[in-house]
């Protein structure tokens, strides 16, 4: 009986170690937590032209980052665990019948996913890694060297951004033309979006045509865990593949939609593609060739 008690505490404890070691994971931690606000153009429905502002962070040291929207990973970490589940279940519910009875679109913004977009950096191999949407309910990632960014660094540059003196560079990268400016004097050769190789940090990036850029917000020093990400439903695909597909989903939505559940969005017919829309599109471009 005795023996049998002493083992009864010795899996409870085993057990309970276990899940304090689970608890207690250590996650590599940044040096740097820098705020972007993300902006881009795009055509939405019967809404014409649409322009958002996406507020995203990036967290890094010099070994690796992770560029995110914080409501993005808030809802995946959420989504991850029985009780985040229920959690998460409660907000949707009370979010949408605030839009059933205002019909404000604004109370579905703390529970809907502006973004999927991750990327993860790792200095050590080069290689970028992103997560994004692939097409009506799919989300794909894959991976990428930092030498497909050729940068081209203006000298005689000047530019002062947060106080801080900055550089210009330009880049023509998969299918568009952005310029950015870089701060030497914040030594982590890190930026927005996939952006990185520069001889310090990246404070502005755009492109262009004006549909897409990225401004700085903020910096200051951190410590925090940089977690992995959290959505497991991230399939390994082709970068091209993945972009092909969220456009055809884009132009088609409602008719896949129909397909797929039997029930209409909105009007229940797709807008016609036109030289117009086409205009209107994603942060690269060259999936078209």
């Amino acid at each position: 009986m005795k023996a049998l008690r002493f083992i009864t505490i010795l899996v409870l404890l085993c057990v309970a170690l276990g899940a304090n070691a689970k608890k207690e994971r250590e996650y590599p931690r940044a040096k740097i937590k820098v705020g972007y606000n993300y902006y881009n153009k795009f055509l939405r429905g019967n809404d014409g032209v649409v322009e958002k502002n996406t507020p995203f962070i990036l967290l890094a040291n010099q070994e690796q980052s992770k560029f995110y929207c914080p409501s993005t990973e808030y809802r995946d970490s959420l989504l991850s665990t029985p009780s985040g589940r229920a959690k998460e279940r409660q907000m949707f519910d009370a979010a949408a019948a605030a839009y059933v009875q205002n019909r404000d679109r604004s109370a579905m913004d703390g529970v809907v996913y502006h973004s999927r977009l991750y990327v993860l950096k790792d200095f050590d191999k080069y290689v970028s890694t992103t997560f994004d949407e692939a097409g009506m309910g799919e989300c794909g990632y894959y991976d990428e060297p930092f030498s497909e960014i050729d940068w081209v660094i203006a000298e005689d540059s000047a530019k002062t951004i947060l106080d801080y003196q900055c550089i210009m560079a330009t880049a023509d990268y998969h299918g568009r033309k952005w310029t950015v400016w870089f701060t030497p004097e914040i030594p982590i050769q890190d930026g927005p979006w996939k952006f990185c190789g520069l001889p310090g940090l990246i404070m502005e990036a755009s492109e262009l045509s004006g549909q897409h850029s990225f401004t700085i917000t903020g910096i200051e020093t951190s410590s925090q865990p940089i977690y992995p990400v959290f959505n497991t439903e991230y399939e390994k695909m082709d970068r091209i593949d993945m972009l092909r597909a969220e456009r055809h989903y884009r132009e088609n939505s409602n008719a896949m939609f129909k397909a797929a559940t039997g029930y209409e969005l909105g009007g229940g017919v797709d807008a016609s593609v036109t030289e117009e829309s086409r205009k209107y599109d994603y942060l690269e471009t060259d999936y078209h060739e």
